[in-house]
């Protein structure tokens, strides 16, 4: 049964919104959803062939899978702009920016193998970094303008566009290169060229003014209700970082570890995005119908066990494992993403910038943490670390749960209650 849905406070003062009336906002734009879906897609399907390179990388520069692993800082860093460029886009027109981003990033990381030193590369993943902190502070939060009440059905479409993209990325990359080497990669350049004009074509009509629902007299953020929010957020973040680091940074590497060859590492990879984009559609519906705190826990759960199950299972047995992980580990997103927005409807970008900011950030600072204790140990004993810490996230999770049943609060998300 579909609950009626107050309008957030902010919306009713009378003033003129400076955003879409609330009959547009109330339909779900299949065209609109899937444009901002392809941007993100195609951008993750460049970000996706980092993995496969890093191994690459790793033995052309003759680097430690620490110093591998650091690398990837300066990809994910530049997503601490997040907040201030998704609180610019509160307020401003930065289509552009969605639509340029795929070429950008693809231009960069078709060059990446073929720089001649580590801090050449370094510049030009700081470059692919700016690109990709626009797209998800922008991105998602210009989504949900046009998902009327299915947010959650709307983040899974940006979700699994990023994960299939990823995935796909993952693949091609090693295909490409086992075919022609580094020197062939800036051909696919072309994709990221094609997309970009695709998207600016079809976002051509949709409302991509100013994201916040705001009136135009923009009331002060509330800094005391922001941080109590997400401050149990940040916790689950924090728990899962190093599983999310493990699964789409160090999966093909930990494979390799175990003897496999670039090709099925990569194809191990791509197994669990494939998955995560059915897990991710799935839960994201489900998430629209039931509890997205109680679903988020089942999640944890599921994913702790399986990650167990895998370590001590071989051959063909870890294939339904593979899936079985993929599967949760890239649902939860959507979810998290959905339930951040149900609480901030007034300043959707900049807090949907916020918390991307502070998810890629716990990520990048695990991978670096991940390469060095798989230089002190094996990527075996860090993987089962991964899996231990990751159920602590359900004291965030019961934290959130008990912020939303306390009607003093002040606390209860726009959309609906958990």
């Amino acid at each position: 049964m579909e609950m009626e849905v107050e309008k957030p406070e902010g919306l009713l003062s009378g003033d003129t919104l400076t955003s879409a009336p609330m009959e547009e906002i109330d339909n779900f734009s299949s065209r609109y959803v899937g444009s901002i879906a392809l941007a993100h897609g195609v951008h993750d399907l460049y970000a996706g062939f980092l993995p496969p390179l890093l191994p690459i990388l790793i033995e052309k520069f003759s680097l430690s899978n620490f110093g591998g692993g650091s690398l990837t800082l300066f990809f994910t860093l530049p997503s601490l702009l997040q907040p201030v460029i998704g609180s610019f886009a509160d307020r401003r027109n930065l289509k552009i920016l969605v639509s340029l981003a795929p070429l950008i990033t693809g231009i960069v990381m078709t060059l990446l193998g073929l720089t001649a030193s580590p801090a050449m590369m370094m510049v030009m993943l700081v470059l692919a970094g700016l690109s990709s902190a626009s797209l998800h502070a922008i991105g998602p939060a210009l989504n949900s303008k046009h998902t009327g009440k299915k947010l959650g059905k709307g983040m899974s479409f940006w979700v699994n566009a990023g994960a299939l993209g990823y995935a796909l990325g993952t693949l091609l990359l090693v295909s490409v290169y086992d075919l022609v080497g580094l020197s062939g990669l800036p051909i696919l350049v072309i994709l990221g060229a094609i997309a970009s004009v695709l998207i600016w074509l079809g976002l051509k009509g949709a409302d991509t003014s100013a994201i916040a629902l705001r009136t135009q007299k923009s009331a002060p953020k509330d800094w005391s209700r922001i941080l109590k929010i997400m401050l149990p957020i940040v916790f689950i973040i924090i728990t899962r970082a190093m599983m999310t680091a493990m699964l789409s940074t160090y999966f093909p590497a930990f494979l390799r570890e175990r003897g496999a060859s670039t090709w099925v590492s990569g194809a191990g990879m791509t197994l669990i995005l494939i998955a995560g984009v059915f897990g991710s559609q799935i839960v994201g519906n489900l998430s629209d119908k039931f509890s997205r705190i109680k679903i988020l826990a089942v999640i944890t759960i599921g994913l702790f066990s399986f990650m167990l199950i895998f370590l001590r299972t071989n051959n063909w047995l870890q294939i339904p494992v593979l899936l079985s992980m993929g599967f949760l580990e890239i649902a939860a997103l959507p979810v998290l993403m959905a339930l951040v927005q149900d609480f901030f409807v007034e300043d959707r970008a900049f807090v949907n910038g916020l918390f991307l900011s502070i998810n890629f950030v716990g990520t990048s600072l695990s991978v670096p943490l991940i390469g060095r204790l798989a230089d002190l140990y094996n990527f075996q004993t860090t993987f089962q670390l991964a899996a231990y810490i990751l159920p602590f996230g359900l004291l965030g999770m019961a934290w959130i749960y008990q912020l939303t049943k306390n009607q003093t609060a002040g606390l209860e998300p726009a959309v609906r209650p958990f």
